[in-house]
């Protein structure tokens, strides 16, 4: 007896010497009856000698019908439990390939020093003497009905907007202009205690308003220099963030001689405050201090390399935001309060960047949106179920923890000190678990198990369907 290999080679040597036998009387065929017998010989030369298991067995001699319906059946089995783990692999591969993981090496990387948004409040951060100059230069003839507006506007945000008085002779589009114009004049002295370093303060406009940021890599974005400039691209030659070393010792920075009570914000380097964000707040004549402690996410180069639905998280550089040139996980969460705002009032409030056709909000618009503030502000319906924004977080982030908080009264001024006592023991690390090479590991060990299959088995459905084909026809051809 042959084994099945011998068989198999066997009839593949009857295929390249058989003849075809002529009849004393042959009968004609009709074309498509003709090419019927040739398409039925091909295939059965395909499953004779093809290396997937089984496939042999449907075109075997003398096999009854009840024979070939169960090898039918074990094949179609074997396939569908194939592609099925298969399909379940490679969904893995898709939604979950990467890993968290812990560095405790804290002498190996340095960390970034803390950066802060300062935001003076409400219309303490009006300058009086410029806002006298207006309402002396207006035509309005109700001075105090302008100047409540004002001041109503300068403490508008998601939780005030009910209580913007009403007033429609300023064009909404003219809102920010005029708070910028009228704001208070923010020059601190800025110092830090680390050598051969200079550290800026950059204005910035937030859901809160006009602030000012140190050491951010983002404030630029909403500057308003950049906003009036028009642009929208990506800032390569913007300074970098400082950073510290547990040999360098506690770093502090002093924001001294401010004019007015503030909200101060601690957040990283890539990432902006917005009205949920976590702050401290100072009354004029205090002295603030806060220490932190930093919580570092990092991914790997070749996490880096995987789609965003992958590893779930995203770069400044892969933005998909239509009201900003670079991504942060809280630019997406403003950009699905606008989507909100343009569905329920169709307008959207004075802070944020306006394209195209959009609306900015008036006085009507503002008293419109506070009807939904609760679902603007926290991002949940009515029913308390979260609203789906699409927003994945930054692949490489800062978190901080305030460690101690101490307000003081001070008689030199409202100063702020903020840094670094404690240095992070670690930081967490986004790689990959599962790459490519698993995936192919994987179904080539279920097409192996259920089917026999390997490489050179799908080697052969390509060399039967092209160049094996193309030899056959022409074969035949030339016999006739």
């Amino acid at each position: 007896m042959f084994s099945e290999r011998s068989y198999q080679a066997q009839i593949i040597q009857e295929d390249l010497h058989r003849s075809p036998k002529h009849d004393l009387k042959p009968k004609r065929k009709k074309s498509y009856e003709s090419l019927k017998d040739k398409a039925k010989a091909y295939l059965k030369l395909f499953l004779e000698t093809s290396s997937i298991h089984g496939l042999n067995h449907l075109v075997a001699s003398r096999r009854q019908f009840f024979e070939i319906f169960l090898w039918l059946s074990i094949i179609f089995m074997s396939a569908f439990g194939s592609l099925y783990l298969s399909n379940m692999t490679w969904s893995r591969y898709q939604s979950s390939p990467t890993v968290v993981s812990m560095d405790r090496d804290m002498f190996a990387w340095n960390t970034t020093f803390p950066c802060v948004t300062i935001c003076p409040n409400g219309i303490r951060n009006i300058d009086k003497k410029k806002l006298e100059i207006y309402l002396r230069n207006s035509p309005e003839e109700n001075k105090t009905k302008l100047e409540n507006f004002i001041i109503g506007l300068a403490n508008a945000t998601y939780k005030s907007f009910e209580y913007v008085p009403e007033y429609s002779d300023i064009s909404p589009d003219k809102y920010i202009d005029l708070l910028l114009n009228l704001s208070l004049a923010f020059k601190p002295t800025l110092t830090i205690g680390v050598s051969n370093v200079m550290l800026t303060i950059v204005p910035t406009i937030t859901e809160m308003g006009l602030c000012y940021a140190v050491n951010s890599r983002i404030a630029e974005y909403n500057s308003p220099e950049y906003r009036a400039a028009n642009r929208w691209d990506i800032i390569t030659n913007g300074k970098k963030s400082l950073f510290i070393h547990p040999l360098d010792g506690e770093v502090f920075a002093q924001v001294m001689n401010m004019s007015s009570p503030y909200s101060v914000f601690i957040h990283g380097p890539q990432e902006i405050p917005d009205i949920t964000s976590k702050y401290q707040y100072s009354a004029e004549g205090y002295y603030m201090k806060l220490y932190v402690t930093a919580l570092t996410v990092y991914t790997s180069e070749e996490a880096s390399k995987l789609s965003v639905s992958q590893r779930r998280c995203r770069f400044p550089h892969e933005n998909n935001l239509k009201h900003n040139s670079i991504y942060t996980y809280t630019m997406c969460r403003m950009e699905c309060r606008i989507k909100l705002c343009l569905k329920h009032c169709q307008c959207i409030p004075h802070f944020y960047r306006r394209i195209g056709d959009e609306k900015i909000c008036g006085v009507e618009g503002m008293h419109c949106l506070s009807k939904y503030k609760d679902e603007l502000y926290t991002l949940q319906d009515k029913t308390g179920k979260r609203i789906n924004c699409g927003c994945f977080p930054l692949c490489d982030d800062v978190n901080y923890v305030t460690q101690s908080n101490a307000l003081q009264e001070w008689f030199l001024g409202t100063n702020l000190q903020w840094g670094m006592v404690t240095y992070p023991r670690m930081r967490y690390r986004r790689d990959i678990i599962f790459g490519f090479t698993d995936v192919l590991v994987a179904v080539g060990g279920m097409a192996g198990l259920f089917l026999g299959c390997s490489v050179l088995s799908f080697m052969e459905i390509v060399y039967f369907i092209t160049l094996r084909l193309m030899c056959y026809t022409y074969g035949h051809s030339a016999k006739k």
